[in-house]
């Protein structure tokens, strides 16, 4: 999964995209990544799934910082799409298996199942 990060030009010109970093945990195709909706914190958290069977939930909790990775347990398929909730506190987990899972983080910051 690359991240990226739009650098206005400091001339007034339109700018340009510039890689901020590479997000490696999965082994197989990714075939979704999820974005958490802007709610006005100054992190970022997306969510990639792969036909690994993984799903892992990045952030990064200031602009340029580290990102890091915390991957839910294995699935019994192949995940396919993932989508947050219009409050970004629920993540919808699709798999091959025809099933849909909701997830969401605890106090302690892990993640459990709805």
């Amino acid at each position: 999964v690359r991240v990226y990060r739009f650098a206005p030009g400091s001339d007034g010109s339109d700018g340009t995209w510039m890689l901020e970093t590479t997000l490696a945990r999965h082994e197989e195709w990714v075939r979704d990544v999820a974005w958490v909706p802007a709610g006005g914190l100054p992190s970022n958290m997306l969510a990639s799934c792969s036909e690994d069977r993984t799903v892992v939930i990045w952030k990064q909790n200031e602009a340029g910082g580290a990102w890091t990775g915390a991957p839910l347990p294995t699935f019994a398929a192949p995940v396919w799409r993932l989508s947050w909730s219009t409050t970004g506190n629920i993540l919808a987990v699709s798999c091959g298996d025809n099933s849909v899972t909701l997830w969401k983080e605890t106090l302690s910051r892990s993640w459990e199942q709805v």
